[in-house]
């Protein structure tokens, strides 16, 4: 009996060798990080000035619900900063902009306020941003605050 081997290639293989505008998929793949690497400096600046105006609501009194205004203003916050993490790599802090946007939407559009219900997911910011908290470790805490989030929400209905 004969075995035969053979060697496929998936699509996404070919098109990675596939030269584009003279110049391979990965070359010019390469070449994008190359050129993210150049503006690091620039983007996490701009990622810490959009984040400071979120930092400010942890100096609130957290038994202090926002206004709905104040609510929406987060929401904006939080996706402005999710816009300028977007160059640097930083999934978790991706994810816990993303919760924090949940957090702010779902209170607003309710009464309850339990005291301090945006200051997990803004510390969780926070911690993500200066990598003091390893990716299983953010990845637990997002899987509890997304707990509380569907909590929020059941007790909001009630």
């Amino acid at each position: 009996m004969a075995v035969t081997i053979r060697k496929i290639e998936t699509p996404l293989q070919r098109m990675v060798q596939r030269p584009v505008g003279g110049i391979k998929v990965k070359e010019a793949l390469d070449a994008a990080v190359t050129n993210l690497l150049t503006i690091e400096d620039i983007c996490s600046e701009e990622l810490d000035r959009r984040l400071a105006p979120l930092m400010s609501h942890l100096a609130r009194d957290p038994a202090q619900r926002p206004t709905d205004e104040e609510l929406a203003s987060i929401m904006s916050d939080a996706d402005a900063a999710l816009t300028a993490c977007s160059a640097l790599n930083l999934p978790m802090l991706g994810r816990a902009l993303i919760m924090l946007c949940a957090f702010a939407d779902a209170l607003r559009n309710t009464d309850y306020w339990p005291a301090g219900a945006l200051t997990p997911a803004i510390n969780l910011v926070t911690l993500t941003r200066a990598s003091h908290i390893s990716t299983e470790a953010a990845e637990g805490l997002l899987v509890e605050l997304q707990r509380c989030l569907v909590r929020y929400i059941e007790h909001s209905r009630i």
